[in-house]
Order: C-alpha cells, then sequence, then structure tokens
C-alpha cells in the first residue's frame, strides 16, 4: 500500500511538470518555425546609448507611407533573410493586399508634415511602430562588448538589426540580433582579427 502512495504522490508531482514542458516546447517549436523579418534599430538616446549592459533603440522600419495617423497593423511586403524588411502601414479597418507576405499587430503612427518638424527627434519620414508582444526596446549587450558597442554606436560607424518572429498565433519574439549583419560575438571576433 505504502508504495502504490509514493507512486501516486510522484505522479501528482511529475505531472504538472511535464505539461509545463510541453507547453514550453510547444512555444519554442512555434517560435522556431514561424516566418522571421529583419528590422533596422537604432538607439534613441544618443547621449546614453548604453545604460548597464542594455542598449536601448527604436524600430527603424524600411515602410512605404501611403498614408498619415495611426497604425495598429504592418503589411511586410519583402523580409528578405539578409536585409531588413520592407514593410508597408496598414490603416484602420483596411485589409491587406495580395502583395502582403505577413500582417503585423501592433501600435504607432506615421506624423503629418507639419507635426514632423513640431516633434523632438523625429526624423522625418520615420514610421513609429511596435510590435505586439514587445514591449521593450532594450536588449541585452554583453559585459565584455559594452564599452566598445557604445563607441561604435556614437561614431555612426554600424548598423544595427533584429530578427522578429512572427508566429501565426501568438506574440512576435526577437529572436536575435546582429550588427552590420553578423551575430554580437562574431562581429567583435572578426574586429578582434584586424
Amino acid at each position: 500500500m505504502k508504495r502504490v502512495m509514493t507512486g501516486l504522490v510522484i505522479a501528482a508531482l511529475a505531472l504538472p511538470v511535464a505539461v509545463l514542458g510541453a507547453m514550453v516546447g510547444d512555444a519554442e517549436h512555434t517560435i522556431a518555425k514561424a516566418p522571421v523579418m529583419r528590422v533596422a534599430i537604432r538607439g534613441y538616446d544618443p547621449r546614453d546609448m548604453l545604460r548597464g549592459h542594455y542598449l536601448r533603440y527604436q524600430f527603424d522600419w524600411n515602410a512605404e507611407m501611403p498614408f498619415i495617423g495611426r497604425v495598429a497593423r504592418l503589411c511586410v511586403l519583402s523580409a528578405p533573410p539578409d536585409a531588413p524588411a520592407r514593410v508597408r502601414p496598414l490603416a484602420p479597418g483596411s485589409q491587406p493586399g495580395p502583395d502582403c507576405m505577413l500582417v503585423v499587430d501592433g501600435w504607432g503612427e506615421t506624423l503629418a508634415e507639419a507635426r514632423r518638424t513640431e516633434s523632438q527627434g523625429d526624423v522625418p519620414g520615420r514610421l513609429q511602430f511596435t510590435p505586439d508582444g514587445i514591449g521593450s526596446g532594450r536588449l541585452y549587450v554583453p559585459e565584455r562588448h559594452a564599452v566598445r558597442l557604445e563607441t561604435l554606436l556614437r561614431e555612426g560607424r554600424v548598423r544595427l538589426t533584429i530578427d522578429v518572429a512572427v508566429p501565426a498565433v501568438g506574440s512576435p519574439r526577437i529572436k536575435a540580433w546582429h550588427i552590420d549583419g553578423k551575430t554580437v560575438d562574431a562581429y567583435f571576433a572578426q574586429e578582434g582579427k584586424q
């Protein structure tokens, strides 16, 4: 009888762990199989690009902007693996056209010409948009690279991009980030050889 009770207790404790493991595995599989788009990013506080070991950024969309106003969705027109995706904002209530490979939900706006000149720090022609599920504009920077990366960013010598996985169900997730198309470690390893 004691063995049966011990077996039941072990099964009762193992079941939640197994279910949680299956849920995590399913989520990882979904993200791994999701379409990925590369998006350029830029720092938005040039006086303090790195705080601690995190890079603060804004998305720098490669966007066509046929309208001005609030943006709730983006139509991804092309998503080459080695260059930033080309996107078009979708006006609220509008349907994506046949040229949309993917639709990304989120929030943002394109500013009217008059408001562009009034807003501080805005570069004309920029689309402000953040995909749903990606709340923070911060990326972890390995401590061994933080000071050098801050210098490169201040001098404007590198281009940063992130890969965003957009699953059919669920929120987009950042998969990786790159410096001039290379992973952070690969970039600094190559720079060290020069």
